[in-house]
C-alpha cells in the first residue's frame, strides 16, 4: 500500500462485469482508467473529454442508476474531485439509489500535480489534507471502507457491486510515482500552435 494505478484498474476491471458502467472523473486517474481499463460493450466506460468537469461523474453515477437500475454502477474519482460534490451522497442515500464510489486518495489535484512535475520540475499549493473519510461518509449513511490490499480492493468491490442495495464508498490509496514512468515510456508529446 498505497496501489499503483496498474493495480487498482486490473482489480476494478476484474471485479465490474461486462455491462457493469463506470463512470470516471477527471484527474491523473482518467489518464490512467483511459489507457488501461477495457471495455466490453458499448457506454460502459464514460469520460468527459470535453471540458473534463470535475466532480460529475458522483451525480453522474446517481443519473446512470436510475437510467439502468439493472446496471452495476462505479463512479471512479479522485480524492480532490470527490470534495467537490460528496454532499451528493446525501442524495443517493435519500433516494435509496444504489452506487458504489471508488475514490483514488493521494491528498492532491493529482492531475495537476502531475502536470506541473513535467512542465516546471516541481509542483506547488496542489496538495491538502482530508477529513477521516470513513467517518466522513457513514455521516452520510452510506458505507465506507479503506482498501488494504489489491485483494481486499476486488473482493469488496465484488461484494459492492454483487449487494447492490446501498451506496458504497471505497477509500483507496494510490501511489502516483507511476505517472512519470508512464510518461517516459510514452514519450513527451507536444502541440505547438
Amino acid at each position: 500500500m498505497p496501489l499503483t494505478p496498474q493495480q487498482i484498474i486490473s482489480a476494478t476491471r476484474e471485479s465490474v462485469d461486462d455491462k457493469g458502467i463506470v463512470l470516471v472523473d477527471t484527474g491523473a486517474l482518467k489518464m490512467w482508467m483511459a489507457r488501461l481499463y477495457p471495455t466490453y460493450a458499448p457506454n460502459t466506460c464514460l469520460i468527459d473529454n470535453g471540458l473534463s468537469t470535475m466532480s460529475w461523474s458522483l451525480p453522474g453515477a446517481i443519473g446512470a442508476k436510475l437510467a439502468k437500475p439493472d446496471h452495476h454502477i462505479l463512479s471512479v474519482m479522485g480524492d480532490g474531485s470527490f470534495m467537490m460534490n460528496s454532499q451528493e451522497l446525501e442524495t443517493a442515500v435519500r433516494y435509496h439509489i444504489p452506487i458504489t464510489i471508488l475514490l483514488w486518495v493521494d491528498k492532491s489535484y493529482g492531475l495537476i500535480k502531475w502536470k506541473m512535475d513535467m512542465e516546471m520540475g516541481h509542483h506547488s499549493e496542489v496538495d491538502f489534507d482530508n477529513p477521516d473519510f470513513v467517518e466522513y461518509v457513514e455521516s452520510f449513511g452510506a458505507n465506507a471502507h479503506i482498501v488494504s490490499s489489491r485483494n481486499d480492493l476486488k473482493n469488496k468491490l465484488q461484494n459492492y457491486l454483487k449487494n447492490d442495495n446501498q451506496v458504497n464508498v471505497l477509500i483507496c490509496p494510490v501511489d502516483y510515482r507511476e505517472n512519470m514512468k508512464l510518461i517516459n515510456k510514452l514519450g513527451k508529446v507536444t502541440v505547438s500552435l
